[in-house]
């Protein structure tokens, strides 16, 4: 414990000292929110009992495509049917922009999080669950469109399918969002990588495979054995940790 704090410690100074930080926020930020990490075992066993399918599956370009009844069963259920609320660590972090010390938060969460709590300079790898449009004519709908809709939500205009405005497995991310988040993070003084661990994507992308000049400090509630590539770790919820380095 000593040593976790003197680590805290050292990362405040560095924060204090800072004036281009970059943040990533992982899944972690989902589940502090009250939602869950649908990869994990524990859902991946409980989503295949119900689906029979894996969460991989479900949420594949593939799927969306060919079954498109069980992929918006699935897509209502498990991905908009919760009721998240943006954690304390979204709060704090809007406190530490005012500052004008973050440069860009990147995250590859897609549940508007960020965008709720106030926060600007948002890079949303995966899309955002808010931003959907019709696959014909373009038109945009809200999420609450899809989540109200009987079966497959249709445009209203032409009846053609409406895209969920998120990536789903087999798509790239778009190369102007990864150019913008990794120009982001070779622009930065300090990198602070929240709720995730070391071999993430999108760590390992925009960070050119922890070869940025940098200081990588992660801050995350489990130990894993990535752990070593980030060069100060801190453990424990990101909610409680993220005040013990601003304030």
């Amino acid at each position: 414990m000593a040593d976790q704090k003197e680590t805290i410690e050292k990362v405040k100074q560095m924060v204090y000292r800072s004036s281009r930080i970059v943040v990533m926020v992982g899944v972690g930020g989902i589940i502090e929110s009250g939602g869950e990490n649908i990869w994990s075992s524990r859902e991946c066993y409980r989503i295949e009992d119900i689906y029979h399918k894996s969460p991989d599956e479900m949420m594949s370009v593939g799927y969306y495509s060919a079954r498109r009844d069980k992929f918006f069963e699935f897509y209502k259920n498990e991905i908009i049917g919760k009721d998240l609320k943006p954690a304390s660590m979204y709060s704090d972090l809007k406190r530490l922009e005012k500052t004008g010390r973050i440069l860009k938060i990147v995250t590859q969460n897609y549940y508007d999080l960020h965008h709720r709590a106030g926060l600007r300079n948002v890079v949303e790898l995966y899309g955002n669950v808010k931003q959907n449009h019709c696959t014909r004519c373009g038109k945009e709908f809200p999420e609450e469109y899809i989540r109200e809709a009987k079966g497959v939500p249709l445009c209203d205009e032409c009846k053609a399918p409406i895209r969920p405005g998120v990536l789903l497995y087999g798509e790239t991310i778009h190369n102007d969002l990864m150019t913008e988040a990794v120009n982001a993070c070779e622009a930065a003084d300090l990198i602070l990588i929240l709720g995730t661990n070391m071999i993430d994507n999108m760590v390992r992308f925009c960070t050119g495979n922890y070869e940025a000049e940098q200081p990588l400090v992660l801050i995350t509630k489990e130990e894993h054995y990535s752990d070593h590539y980030a060069d100060y770790v801190i453990h424990g919820k990101v909610s409680d940790m993220l005040p013990l380095i601003i304030d």
